[in-house]
């Protein structure tokens, strides 16, 4: 069942806005407490304020009528890609297949006896290993290996090229980026967990608030400049991953493997997660569809 007049009316009566554009809110620190993000808090504390103003991090909160402080959250500019194959590995496929081509041609050379038989026999082992046979016919097999070798050769020359031109060696080179937002912050107040229950609207703080005023910070960016991707480096130190899995169940943060990104020494041991911008217009719509729980809904 969607989401109730009353229920709309409590989350539209907080107020989301940028943490230095009121000079009230470094009052609201104080009052903010995470028994499981204390760190962040720290951080928040000390250089919030300072990053917010200068532009490097956007710091917002969200915080009711009555100026309390519920949550805070963090974004910038980030940048997800797909990985280029792995150098090595190419240079040892291409190796392969100049092995054989090399290998083909001894068995062609051999046909008019101009080889050793020992080198024809070698030669037809390595072609065996590669499953020829007579699931595809020499001459489609010699193209096909012949088109490889040409694309991993230019390949290569194309990347070492630019490592010549390009005079820095600190330039990680990918197949392709995505324009993307990282949700730095992510922290809830313990301090106003209880007053949220008297709201009664059935999902946490969080993930209401995420859904609220977090996601449509990223259609906003979305609309004036690229963004294809949010991501999130999740501090989930429990043995049974319970952050990770609520920010895949209630958030719809997912652990990809095919795409990365840039990995800062702030975030090791913490898991990379991501989600499309275009995917969240679903989610939020959906999520405020079904807000409440239908009466014949059955609860396993």
């Amino acid at each position: 069942m969607k989401i109730t007049d009353e229920q709309q009316k409590v989350l539209d009566s907080f107020i989301c806005e940028r943490f230095s554009a009121n000079d009230n809110n470094t009052d609201l620190i104080d009052t903010f407490t995470s028994k499981k993000g204390s760190s962040l808090v720290d951080y928040f504390r000390e250089y919030g304020l300072l990053e917010d103003a200068s532009g490097e991090t956007a710091y917002y909160i969200i915080k009711t009528q009555y100026n309390e402080i519920l949550m805070f959250f963090s974004i910038k500019c980030g940048s997800l890609f797909n990985p280029l194959a792995d150098e090595d590995e190419v240079i040892q496929d291409f190796q392969r297949l100049v092995i054989l081509l090399q290998a083909m041609e001894n068995v062609n050379i051999g046909k008019n006896n101009q080889i050793d038989k020992k080198d024809i026999e070698e030669a037809k082992a390595i072609l065996l290993k590669y499953q020829v046979g007579d699931r595809i016919s020499f001459e489609d097999f010699n193209k096909i290996v012949k088109g490889k070798a040409k694309s991993k050769k230019q390949f290569l020359e194309h990347l070492f090229d630019d490592k010549r031109k390009e005079d820095n060696g600190n330039i990680l080179r990918v197949q392709k980026t995505h324009p993307a937002i990282e949700l730095v912050h992510f922290c809830v107040n313990d301090n106003m967990k209880k007053k949220w229950k008297k709201y009664k609207l059935g999902h946490t703080m969080g993930e209401a608030l995420f859904w609220k005023f977090i996601v449509p910070k990223f259609f906003d960016i979305q609309s004036i400049a690229g963004c294809e991707y949010v991501f999130l480096f999740a501090a989930d130190l429990s043995e049974d991953g319970s952050l990770v899995n609520y920010y895949d169940v209630s958030l719809k943060f997912q652990k990809r493997l095919d795409v990365g990104t840039n990995k800062p020494f702030y975030d090791f041991c913490c898991v990379f997660m991501c989600q499309k911008v275009n995917d969240m217009k679903k989610y939020r719509k959906e999520f405020f569809l079904n807000f409440n729980i239908d009466e014949d809904d059955i609860i396993v």
